[in-house]
């Protein structure tokens, strides 16, 4: 398993096109909604279900939305015990005041932060890296 210092070193954000919102929905329309093209992520909770899927798609089931999104996928494959990847990432966030919802998936980390902070997230993780290879170069030498 990767330390945290290599997983920061080794990941390389991609931002998607789309926008996102988180839905939720009734056990009795999922069936529909989670065959929709664009679905990120179904999440069974007591109250019912939480759903990622296009900003565009919701609306047009007229679904329950909330937090307009962008999705940043982190690109390092992870172990879903990693200890600490996602905190210090949520933790820089916090720092500059960004909320990030994230969603370990079986490969990769996503992040899903407020649209229009995008752009200062994604520095945000480049600087991260860049700090990181910078921290493991110097460990070398």
């Amino acid at each position: 398993m990767m330390g945290l210092t290599q997983l920061l070193a080794s990941m390389t954000p991609t931002l998607d096109v789309g926008a996102y919102v988180f839905c939720t929905t009734s056990q009795d329309r999922l069936g529909d909604i989670a065959s929709i093209d664009g679905v990120q992520m179904l999440f069974r909770e007591a109250e019912g279900w939480t759903i990622i899927l296009p900003q565009h798609k919701a609306d047009e089931l007229a679904l329950l939305s909330a937090f307009p999104c962008k999705k940043i996928t982190l690109n390092v494959h992870s172990s879903l015990d990693a200890v600490g990847f996602i905190a210090t990432i949520a933790r820089k966030l916090a720092e500059l005041e960004i909320g990030v919802n994230p969603v370990s998936g079986f490969y990769h980390d996503h992040l899903f932060i407020p649209v229009g902070k995008e752009g200062e997230v994604m520095d945000s993780l480049r600087n991260m890296t860049e700090g990181a290879q910078r921290e493991i170069q110097e460990g070398a030498s």
